[in-house]
């Protein structure tokens, strides 16, 4: 069984190339870990006591509340680098748990299911790149977009404004290239660069069209012997 992360700036369309990924293209399943970071927010945990620590009541969702209001967390770390990255590591290592346990889950269950045409787990994450997670991945995918792009996509499916998407898309910028600085996507930054030359990112996928283009993107990134490590 073969792990791949899959990451990729906001509204570069990476979730939906995980979901080609099993939906279309056979792999076993998917990991989403922002959907399993939201387990780190519950009321009562750890992490959350910690968050709060860190970040003040203010970001309760009420005084009474026990619940973090996300919108207002939001607004602090992406307007705030320093701010993101304090959250990132309270947070990141009981994300990195949490995947390691759905992965031995899926596995198990796996041996007594029928097999399917790539034995690959996708694990999504925003931000693989920034996290010391590369030595439990097999291969690791940069889905990119350019940036009017992205903000078209996040415009239409999120509801946010033209000036709200731009807000996110140079907080990500600012940390690493994710997102293609230019409009031609498939140019790819010196910082992405430098992480395939390390050898940490194993595949770059434009992705500025349509699903079905996508779609067939990700079947020839599949068939690159050098896009999951043997």
């Amino acid at each position: 069984m073969k792990i791949l992360g899959i990451c990729g700036g906001i509204g570069s369309g990476k979730s939906t190339a995980c979901q080609l990924m099993v939906d279309k293209l056979g792999c076993v399943a998917r990991i989403d870990a922002d959907k399993l970071a939201h387990c780190v927010y519950e009321p009562g945990s750890q992490s959350l006591q910690d968050i709060v620590a860190e970040f003040g009541n203010d970001i309760l969702q009420s005084n009474d509340s026990a619940e973090i209001d996300r919108q207002k967390l939001g607004a602090i770390v992406f307007s705030d680098p320093k701010a993101m990255s304090k959250l990132e590591r309270i947070v990141w290592p009981h994300v990195r748990t949490k995947i390691e346990e759905r992965i031995d889950e899926i596995a198990t269950e796996y041996e007594s299911s029928t097999p399917s045409e790539n034995e690959i787990i996708i694990v999504e994450a925003a931000l693989l790149l920034e996290t010391d997670w590369h030595g439990m991945l097999d291969g690791l995918w940069v889905v990119q977009a350019s940036p009017s792009v992205a903000v078209k996509r996040l415009m239409e499916n999120r509801g946010l404004t033209e000036e709200d998407a731009m807000v996110r898309i140079r907080a990500q910028q600012k940390r690493r290239s994710l997102l293609s600085k230019d409009e031609d996507s498939e140019c790819i930054s010196d910082e992405l660069r430098d992480e395939i030359e390390k050898g940490i990112v194993t595949s770059v996928v434009t992705n500025d069209g349509t699903m079905e283009e996508l779609q067939k993107t990700l079947e020839k990134t599949l068939c690159d012997a050098a896009a999951i490590k043997c």
